[in-house]
């Protein structure tokens, strides 16, 4: 079975092809970035070469042709009739879980979700569509990133709102970043199936922690929304609700312009001034800059009230696994975090956590292990979509 894995943001489109009769590595990969601009530049990664280029792409349907092509073109395969689905690593369903046949249904209650992911939602549901037009005869699944945190307690996912709003309008506590925490899940059963009680700490463009008991989430730090629990590159994250009217009235009533500044002005950008790539807030910090100091130690002060939080529910705390891009390649926030762990008898060694090449960091002192793991979304995508084709 071939299952075509896309992965959407609002200017660009990454896929992985997946023969599983091959086994579960990708036979491709690829990019397509600026989508809607005069150029898009993309590159397609196959078996012994690189393909790249540049062309004119509207739409993300257009990227999707595209891509077709050049796997066509070099044999990868034949047809599109070779692929048997493309899992979409969909965002927020609201109610609907797990892995989903795309419908009218779906892109229904998809739509009505758009604003708690604005930024996701609304190009998912028209890709969906123009690929339903272009391909009527592909099967499309949506696996939602929310699915793997159905399994938090209601008592947890509760927000102190009127209950008719959770019952009326669906708000309540979801949690994101499902495929990877789920991976990090799997990945740790192979790794350490002694370790009952995990943190995992994806940290990115976008960044979440989950609490995982048993291979199940308990907790997350996300909410509703993509939007909330720790700050990201340029997101405020938490923020309390009850500034928002006074900032409409400084901004004269412009309510978009507030919560655009809450989307694309906050995060690492916003405290440091200096860029949404905490590479660069890492290196003018290096380089003595205030800001960028203050930016870097509230990061990881929120990690590590998260960390502490989420012990508590597990009860104790078996495994930290750091992932992202942030989280596996970070040694120094590795160390700022692990650094204020000491309580809970987390102890980082510091040679091996600059080495950049182990995924086991904790030193022999340590009576919690310390991970630092590649995280592998598309996979757990695509094995929703085989088995959810598989039973029809």
């Amino acid at each position: 079975m071939k299952v075509l894995v896309l992965n959407l943001g609002s200017t660009s489109f990454k896929f992985k092809l997946f023969d599983f009769s091959l086994g579960e590595t990708a036979q491709a990969a690829g990019s397509v970035e600026n989508i809607g601009s005069a150029k898009s530049a993309y590159k397609i990664k196959l078996a012994g070469h690189t393909e790249s280029g540049e062309f004119r792409c509207p739409e993300h349907g257009d990227a999707l042709d595209l891509c077709m092509n050049v796997l066509i073109r070099n044999n990868v395969i034949s047809s599109i009739a070779d692929v048997d689905a493309t899992g979409y690593k969909a965002v927020h369903g609201g109610p609907i879980s797990g892995a989903r046949l795309v419908d009218d249904e779906l892109l229904k209650v998809m739509d009505s979700f758009a604003l708690f992911a604005p930024a996701h939602n609304p190009v998912y549901a028209k890709t969906m569509r123009a690929v339903r037009e272009r391909y009527p005869d592909l099967p499309q699944v949506a696996y939602f990133e929310t699915s793997f945190h159905a399994t938090m307690p209601e008592y947890r996912a509760i927000y102190g709102v009127p209950y008719e709003w959770v019952a009326d309008y669906g708000i309540r506590r979801y949690g994101f970043h499902g495929s990877s925490h789920s991976y990090i899940a799997w990945k740790m059963q192979q790794l350490q199936p002694a370790a009952r009680r995990i943190v995992s700490i994806h940290l990115g463009g976008s960044s979440s922690l989950c609490a995982i008991k048993d291979g199940l989430s308990i907790a997350e730090s996300m909410g509703a929304t993509p939007q909330s629990g720790l700050f990201h590159n340029n997101r405020v994250g938490d923020f309390d609700v009850f500034c928002i009217p006074d900032l409409i009235k400084s901004y004269h009533g412009d309510t978009d312009e507030v919560f655009r500044q809450l989307s694309t002005q906050g995060g690492f950008l916003g405290i440091s001034g200096v860029s949404n790539d905490l590479r660069d807030v890492l290196q003018a910090r290096r380089e003595g800059n205030p800001r960028a100091d203050l930016a870097v130690r509230a990061f990881a002060d929120n990690i590590v009230g998260y960390i502490g939080m989420f012990a508590a529910y597990l009860n104790g705390l078996d495994a930290l696994v750091f992932t992202g891009g942030i989280g596996q390649h970070s040694a120094e926030v590795r160390e700022l975090v692990c650094g204020e762990l000491g309580w809970l008898s987390v102890d980082l060694d510091p040679a091996k956590n600059a080495d950049g090449n182990l995924e086991r960091l904790d030193s022999e002192n340590s009576k919690v292990s310390i991970w630092a793991l590649e995280t592998n979304e598309e996979i757990m995508v695509a094995r929703q979509a085989k088995k959810l084709i598989e039973s029809r």
